[in-house]
């Protein structure tokens, strides 16, 4: 079984295991992607952690999302550029102290959620999130990983989440679930559909949850829970470890397998809905042949075939909060503002263009960071903007996370900010049965 470590100082063993990392993991997309900038500077506008800091009256370029792949970018070219390997042979190459480590844990791990924002407004489509995810990975291999993250890490790989829910406790809260909002969930039953939750909504949002089983069971599929797949997070894409990211995605393979599953519903989170979608295919190419939608997908899929219907307005004025991994990486971008616009007096859009509204701050694990508080406030001044150009207190959120890092840092500030469940909105405007 994996286990990550984590540790404060740094020895020159270790500085030598992070240069090679980086080194080993430079392909010809990452070279395009190191070659290709050319300090432009867009992308700092587009950084919510850069922006925050400004706001709040400081400018730190560091911030700058190109300046988070500098030291992965001085390493290619000293072992893959002629200017750099001469540089080397005359004694002016890529010298790496331990402080420059502490610093790239800053950059990769306190300020920089993965969101992609960046991405989309780099002209040469850069893709720093995987940049940034290179260095974090080389970070996790030399154990300099935000302790909060290992520690939350080695409990989803011991346990079964990274809030310590076993197999014991998840029956327990689906017990509680069914009772309190007397709802049917099936588990470990053979059927068509799995829906697999988060441990943060069976814990913190259990009503989310209550909420999906009321709709699948209002649309009439066949489906249910399983004990071997109970959990839907995959903290190893957090800390860029293809074992652990590996391994707690073979018990959702095991599990739907084992039911003959054949469409993984994925719940309200983001980097849940990337593993399972995105990653698992590459991990297992001959054996994930499952559809896998995200819980708003599937409740699009099922208002689009008449399986249920929505029949009331359940919230007055809403704005939407879109998740970065669903959203703006997975594409499901129309079909929480199509349903948000049916169940709502008024939906007002935050964002021209969707695929550029701005992450909740603690995505990529950030929430989970003690270190990273500051940052998350900072980058949460930037949504606050957002929310109040829209002139509504109510948010739309299809992250668990999301809403999670959300209303820690509008608690922190002081704002009265509501955000809402869409899976809940939606289940509490179904249509009542005749």
């Amino acid at each position: 079984m994996v286990k990550l470590f984590h540790k404060e100082k740094v020895s020159q063993e270790d500085i030598k295991k992070f240069y090679n990392f980086c080194k080993s993991s430079i392909n010809s997309e990452v070279a395009a992607y190191l070659e290709a900038c050319v300090r432009c500077g867009l992308c700092a506008e587009a950084c919510h952690f850069y922006m925050g800091e400004n706001i709040s009256g400081k400018i730190d370029p560091t911030l700058t999302p190109a300046y988070k792949a500098d030291l992965l970018r001085e390493i290619y070219k000293e072992n893959y550029t002629l200017w750099g390997r001469i540089k080397k042979l005359f004694g002016f190459g890529v010298k790496i102290k331990p402080e420059d480590l502490y610093e790239q844990v800053r950059l990769a791990y306190y300020t920089c959620t993965m969101c992609d924002r960046c991405t989309k407004i780099c002209p040469m489509g850069i893709d720093t999130p995987m940049l940034v995810g290179i260095v974090r990975g080389a970070l996790t291999q030399i154990g300099l990983t935000p302790e909060d993250l290992v520690e939350a890490t080695n409990r989803a790989i011991e346990q079964g989440s990274p809030l310590g829910v076993d197999t014991k406790t998840f029956l327990q809260r689906i017990d509680f679930i069914s009772d309190e909002w007397e709802v049917e969930m099936p588990v470990d039953q053979p059927a068509e559909y799995l829906y697999i939750p988060s441990s943060i909504e069976l814990m913190k949002y259990p009503e989310s949850v209550a909420a999906a089983a009321k709709i699948l069971n209002k649309s009439g599929v066949k489906w249910t829970l399983s004990t071997v797949a109970h959990e839907a997070t995959n903290f190893g894409m957090f800390v860029q470890d293809k074992k652990v990211i590996k391994e707690l995605l073979e018990r959702i393979l095991k599990g739907a397998k084992e039911l003959g599953i054949k469409t993984i519903i994925s719940p309200e989170c983001g980097h849940a809905y990337q593993a399972i979608r995105f990653v698992a295919p590459n991990v297992f190419p001959k054996e994930w042949d499952f559809e896998v939608l995200n819980v708003v997908e599937f409740i699009k899929k099922m208002l689009d075939e008449g399986r249920i219907k929505l029949n009331k307005k359940v919230v007055d004025v809403v704005t939407l909060h879109d998740s970065c991994q669903i959203g703006r990486r997975g594409g499901v971008l129309r079909e929480p503002r199509e349903i948000l616009t049916h169940i709502s007096q008024k939906f007002v859009d935050s964002v021209e263009f969707p695929e550029k509204n701005i992450c909740c701050g603690g995505g990529g694990g950030v929430v989970v960071v003690h270190e990273a508080d500051e940052h998350r406030r900072k980058a949460f001044l930037t949504k606050m903007e957002l929310f109040d150009k829209a002139g509504t207190k109510n948010v739309a959120c299809y992250c668990a996370n999301c809403m999670l890092a959300l209303e820690k840092s509008s608690k922190e500030l002081n704002r009265d900010y509501k955000f809402l469940s869409l899976v809940e909105l939606v289940a509490e405007a179904l249509e009542d049965e005749e």
